[in-house]
């Protein structure tokens, strides 16, 4: 499930003894319609509404404004049921909650004729919506500044569809449209219609009416990233045809085969309900804004809170989100069960009711009905890297925990003389429901980050030697984005994009105690260009995580920046022909050469990661050349994998052995393969007939010898000053 970082700066909260310390969500929204009353249909709401089937839009009985949830841009489309209305997309500039992605808030069912006429011009501005008013207002100052003739404002420059040339293909992705390159130049005297970008339009301005108490429904959309995936097998896109839908539900059945049917299945985490949406605003104060009479308002009390949604028939639910391996949901790859059983998870209200059931026996979320709290157990083999981080949620304080790790003693069950205890099983894991005044529970929801089982991988191409086995190691679960392709468009040849995967991973660090702190990161992809001298340069690709919380041991705390703020997701770097503008990442880290000769006498390049400060580094690196890395979108593709990452094999058996160079320096060798799921959904694993090798000394930057050989040996100093990015 996707998922963002939580600002550094914002501010803590604690239990009552100081512990357990996390930043406030600071939750701020406007409310999509009026504070007044309205209705939804138990049919209308939000979840499952059979067993394959799952309602990504809530649907509510409504008259009265519709207004903006937050700053975004906004692309408009037609409704496929009625031609009088039309849908609106809003993809947030801020997020309204800090740590929560939202790629879009899509509204389905407004009246056209608050946008535009038969004719598709824009209604004027007099008695004009809110949102008219800002796009007539913004057109004219464009055209003013550009110093041209204003043309015709039409329903084309608010992305809908036109004629001949402004015709959509219902394919296209809803992406295409807010990463699209425009420009107009002046003088010109046809003013190119995709010259406008789509407009950028405040919080809680008013978008149009529902009359007559009709309806309107809304989805939130979660982002993943700014990326498309090639040859993706999911049937289900973020195109036209989504946008365009009346209502949108997910069909576990028209899928090809029962892959297909199961990432459908998995599509459902892309989606949160509006009601939990706005109860989380009782979490870490938070602020909704409400046009209440035709006054602005800010509720902020629970009562308050809740009063504006109690028509929600989900108003009291709380859903659970689980990820597992592999950015998977939890058993996803059926590797979760409670012994010989079905069954993969206990489920309660408490620890004295806990109950066996199947957590992913039909959608990987659950939903649960009015429940006063929430107590789970899931399965574990007890490995010393299995742990759990609450990204979602408020655990009950008698859930011992680290900052909302939890891992270790804290996780795991400890056998007792009586055989009584089932190991196989975590601790107990509870989580407080906040209520109103007079105890109703508030609809929410909680979302998990698990690893708790070693994953073997047995399908491998080609086949292992008999005796020989393979594990999915905590690097081999980091670097994705292989075969992605991003939205963002550069604007010359000069210049590279990079993409971010905003999906949150466990990951470990060694520390100088010899054990492990733990972090959560997301992870980037670069690409740059390096000098190997005055007229040839390289193409490189690096891939690299993104620090967004971390603990340390089991003493002191510490809490990164934000690897990247709210909905910066991706962007581009431009390099210029003159100089040598190579990849570093960004202060306070830097890169140190490492040049030794190895056991076969050939000289190797490596690369260790440094920082300016008094602290380890808390980031991770794979860096090989873009023809190396050509060489595996090749095997990908050859192989039809998908959700493919690197996985390292290590030259050596033992993975805490290590090679001795003559010059004494240690370091450890492995050969990049390729994980991903077949067109069978089996996890596989591919060796490439034409090895690519990378070392590592410090067992955080991991680079091929075409990578890192041209890297120059500077001082960090020079680096910092150099400001590469």
């Amino acid at each position: 499930m996707p998922q963002n970082t939580i600002q550094s700066s914002t501010p803590t909260s604690s239990d009552g003894n100081g512990l357990n310390v996390r930043p406030d969500l600071l939750p701020e929204s406007y409310l999509f319609i009026e504070k007044i009353p309205f209705s939804q249909a138990p049919t209308d709401k939000f979840g499952m509404t059979g067993d394959t089937t799952f309602r990504t839009t809530s649907r509510i009985s409504y008259t009265g404004k519709i207004f903006t949830i937050c700053q975004g841009q906004v692309l408009v489309q037609p409704n496929s049921d009625d031609p009088t209305k039309v849908n609106l997309i809003l993809k947030p500039f801020t997020q309204p909650i800090k740590g929560l992605a939202i790629k879009y808030f899509i509204y389905r069912g407004l009246k056209a004729s608050d946008f535009f006429g038969a004719n598709q011009t824009i209604n004027p501005i007099s008695n004009a919506t809110g949102f008219v008013k800002q796009i007539r207002d913004d057109f004219q100052k464009l055209y003013n500044m550009l110093n041209l003739t204003e043309p015709t404002l039409t329903a084309q420059y608010i992305g809908y569809p036109g004629t001949g040339s402004y015709a959509q293909t219902t394919d296209l992705l809803i992406d295409d449209f807010f990463f699209k390159i425009s420009q107009e130049d002046a003088g010109s005297t046809n003013p190119n219609q995709k010259a406008f970008e789509l407009p950028m339009i405040p919080r809680g301005t008013h978008l149009g009416t529902v009359s007559g108490s009709q309806s309107i429904g809304i989805d939130i959309v979660l982002n993943e990233g700014d990326y498309t995936i090639e040859n993706d097998p999911n049937p289900f896109k973020l195109d036209l045809n989504f946008a365009r839908l009346n209502n949108h539900i997910l069909n576990s059945t028209s899928g090809a085969n029962a892959f297909e049917n199961k990432l459908i299945r998995e599509s459902a985490t892309q989606f949160i309900d509006i009601a939990s949406f706005y109860g989380l605003h009782t979490h870490g104060k938070g602020k909704l804004h409400a046009s209440n009479n035709g006054q602005n308002t800010v509720l902020q009390t629970n009562d308050e809170i809740y009063g504006a949604i109690e028509g929600f028939a989900t108003a009291k639910t709380t859903y659970l989100y689980i990820q597992g391996s592999r950015q998977r949901s939890y058993n996803f790859y059926n590797n979760h069960p409670i012994g010989a059983t079905t069954n993969d998870y206990k489920k309660g209200t408490t620890t004295a009711n806990l109950v066996a059931g199947k957590f992913s026996e039909y959608w990987p979320l659950q939903e649960l009905a009015d429940t006063p709290s929430l107590a789970i157990q899931l399965t574990t083999d007890n490995n010393d890297a299995a742990a759990l981080y609450v990204k979602q949620g408020i655990l009950n304080v008698d859930t011992a925990n680290e900052d909302y790790f939890i891992r270790g003693e804290n996780l795991l069950q400890q056998a007792d003389d009586n055989n009584t205890v089932d190991t196989a099983l975590t601790k107990p894991i509870v989580f407080d429901v906040k209520k109103t005044s007079t105890g109703t529970n508030i609809g929410s929801f909680v979302q998990l980050i698990y690893e708790g089982k070693a994953l073997e991988i047995t399908n491998v191409v080609p086949p292992l030697n008999a005796g020989e086995s393979l594990f999915l190691k905590d690097i081999d679960d980091v670097f994705g984005l292989i075969n992605v392709t991003p939205h963002i468009q550069p604007k010359s040849t000069n210049e590279l994009r990079y993409v971010i995967d905003q999906n949150l991973l466990l990951i470990d660090f060694e520390n100088k105690r010899g054990g492990k702190d733990i972090a959560t990161v997301t992870t980037k992809r670069v690409e740059d260009m390096i000098m190997n001298d005055e007229n040839e340069t390289l193409k490189r690709v690096t891939y690299e995580t993104l620090l967004n919380n971390i603990r340390q041991g089991f003493e002191g705390f510490y809490q990164s920046r934000s690897a990247y703020q709210d909905n910066s997701n991706g962007g581009t770097i431009t390099y210029s022909d003159t100089m040598n503008n190579f990849y570093s990442p960004e202060k306070p880290y830097y890169l140190k050469t490492e040049i030794f000769t190895g056991l076969d006498g050939n000289t190797i390049t490596g690369l260790s990661i440094k920082t300016d400060e008094k602290t380890l580094p808390s980031k991770k690196l794979l860096g090989i050349t873009k023809i190396e890395n050509d060489k595996f979108s090749v095997l990908i593709n050859q192989h039809q994998l998908n959700n493919p990452k690197f996985y390292l094999k290590n030259e050596l058996s033992d993975e805490t052995s290590k090679y001795n160079s003559l010059e004494g320096i240690e370091y450890k060798k492995y050969s990049l393969c390729i994980i991903g799921e077949n067109h069978a959904g089996e996890l596989t694993t591919v060796f490439p007939t034409d090895h690519v090798y990378v070392t590592t000394v410090d067992s955080m930057v991991f680079t091929s010898n075409e990578y890192a050989k041209f890297y120059p040996n500077l001082s960090k100093e020079i680096i910092f000053k150099l400001d590469l990015f």
